[in-house]
């Protein structure tokens, strides 16, 4: 598996990873949506999008005319790069700021909708409260954030096997409904999914959980669920409570 190309520090390769993927695109998607109804009758709204990547969780708001502040973050310079170039002829031209979404400075305190979409995964197991937490801190009273996460099959918490089971599942699940929407998928691209499954072998860079999991950190941090989706797989027989699920969540 040591020779799967790899898109950790590419922003074509994530894109093309990301974009070539069905389930990942709906998840986008749902969420982007779920953030346009937090920003309808709310005005000069600030928005912050953690772990932010390439942009894509910022592609379907970025427009909104009641945004007037928008900050992205992440700890991969040639992401922000790209995310950069991507937005420079918008309206609203997002800062990018460089650091680590647990401890970085902002430019201001209180936000008004967090965007987390694949943010969750990418920070390490024993951070992960201590993520929510500075997320709880950043919200004002009356904003929210949206959670776009891949969720994996239940498993023992402290199974390694189990948990290497569930990563399995749910990338072959990833890997059939891209090659259904897409019958010549190129290897290329069926490598690059790949390599994200191996990462999660082999806990480094995905550290995906449960839902029960997630569940518990969110209490933990004090974020109270308004609204839950699992938008994919469509079949819910499939991977059980695994899957591609939107939240919007707001501070008890």
């Amino acid at each position: 598996m040591t020779s799967l190309p790899d898109y950790k520090n590419d922003p074509e390769a994530y894109e093309i990873e990301e974009r070539s993927r069905p389930d990942e695109m709906l998840m986008l998607e749902v969420a982007g949506e779920m953030a346009v109804e937090s920003l309808e009758n709310t005005y000069n709204v600030a928005v912050l999008d953690l772990c932010c990547g390439t942009g894509l969780s910022l592609e379907r708001i970025i427009n909104h005319p009641n945004i007037s502040c928008a900050v992205g973050v992440d700890i991969c310079q040639p992401y922000l790069d790209f995310a950069k170039r991507k937005y420079e002829q918008c309206r609203l031209k997002p800062t990018f700021i460089l650091g680590d979404a647990v401890s970085v400075k902002l430019p201001r305190e209180q936000w008004d909708v967090i965007m987390l979409a694949s943010a969750y995964h990418h920070i390490e197991h024993e951070r992960k409260v201590e993520f929510l937490n500075r997320v709880h801190y950043l919200l004002n009273n009356s904003g929210y954030a949206i959670i776009a996460e891949n969720i994996l099959p239940e498993y023992e918490e402290s199974n390694t096997k189990e948990y290497a089971h569930a990563v399995k599942l749910f990338y072959t699940e990833v890997l059939t409904t891209a090659k259904q929407k897409n019958p010549n998928l190129p290897d290329y691209v069926a490598s690059l999914i790949q390599r994200v499954a191996q990462y999660g072998y082999d806990g480094d860079y995905e550290y995906k959980v449960s839902l029960s999991l997630l569940l518990r950190d969110l209490a933990k941090a004090r974020l109270q669920i308004v609204t839950q989706k699992r938008v994919w797989p469509k079949d819910e027989s499939k991977l059980g409570k695994g899957g591609n699920y939107v939240f919007k969540v707001c501070c008890l």
